[in-house]
């Protein structure tokens, strides 16, 4: 049987919910939580039931940023298959049955992405009717870490968040699992979409207010420059332009941002 760590990330205030996301105890099945906290007084918010299951492992540590805190889970995961998760994830009962099935149906699959829906049962997202190979960040829609299980093995120690994107940085604040996607497939990885729900949440796309806010429109160019260089002055171009045209955002406003990501991925390569 295949084993499963479901690797929780939390911050701050969000321990309180942790404990919510957790199932009870089911064979083969581990959950390890990674905690970070930017003050000491937020470890008395940890549900104290939680310190006492033997399925459950808790690292706490001072620090902020979703991207690097995926990455810590990850280095603690022993498992066969990890999935992620956040601390307002709801999984479904029948997940782990899913997740064992699909890898054992695909024994060369890396990773495989499913579905989400909010709370009410509404599908997150656009995602496609058919199952399909993933081979990079789709057109049409944006992949999220909770729809995401992979073979520990395929990439642990090999493949890592950019923490340079991500919830919890102060200028690229999404667009971390567009690189990652980015780079499992230019690992070769395995990738594969399942039209199969594994979890519900309450979260808001970041993504979706491209048109909105300045983060994601720098994380955009941030993202085009990662995957195009020099190249990617002319998608942002581009891309603000015809955002322009449809009446949905202003055009210099638009670039300036997608410009400033550009120039900061300039001078913070690595």
């Amino acid at each position: 049987m295949l084993t499963i760590d479901i690797l929780i990330c939390s911050f701050n205030k969000g321990a309180v919910k942790v404990d919510q996301v957790i199932l009870p105890p089911a064979e083969g099945v581990r959950y390890i939580i990674s905690y970070q906290y930017t003050d000491e007084r937020y470890l008395e918010m940890f549900p104290e039931g939680l310190k006492h299951r033997d399925d459950v492992t808790i690292f706490s540590y001072r620090g902020q940023g979703l991207s690097a805190n995926r990455n810590q889970a990850l280095s603690l995961a022993k498992s066969d298959i990890v999935l992620f998760a956040d601390d307002d994830s709801r999984i479904d009962e029948g997940t782990f049955e899913t997740l064992r099935e699909v890898f054992a149906v695909h024994p060369d699959l890396d990773v495989a992405f499913f579905q989400a829906t909010s709370y009410t049962g509404r599908l997150l997202k656009h995602y496609p009717a058919k199952e399909c190979e993933v081979a990079g960040p789709p057109a049409d829609y944006h992949l999220s870490s909770i729809e995401k299980a992979c073979r520990r093995k395929s990439i642990q120690g090999k493949l890592r968040y950019d923490e340079r994107f991500g919830l919890g940085t102060q200028f690229l604040t999404c667009g971390e699992e567009d690189v990652w996607v980015y780079d499992a497939a230019r690992s070769k990885l395995t990738m594969r979409y399942f039209p199969r729900k594994i979890v519900e949440t309450n979260m808001m796309l970041k993504q979706s207010m491209i048109y909105v806010d300045a983060g994601v429109q720098r994380s955009y160019g941030a993202f085009q420059y990662y995957i195009h260089g020099s190249m990617a002055f002319l998608h942002c171009f581009f891309f603000a332009f015809n955002s322009m045209r449809k009446g949905y955002a202003h055009f210099f406003p638009m670039l300036r941002h997608m410009a400033e990501g550009i120039r900061y991925m300039q001078q913070n390569n690595q």
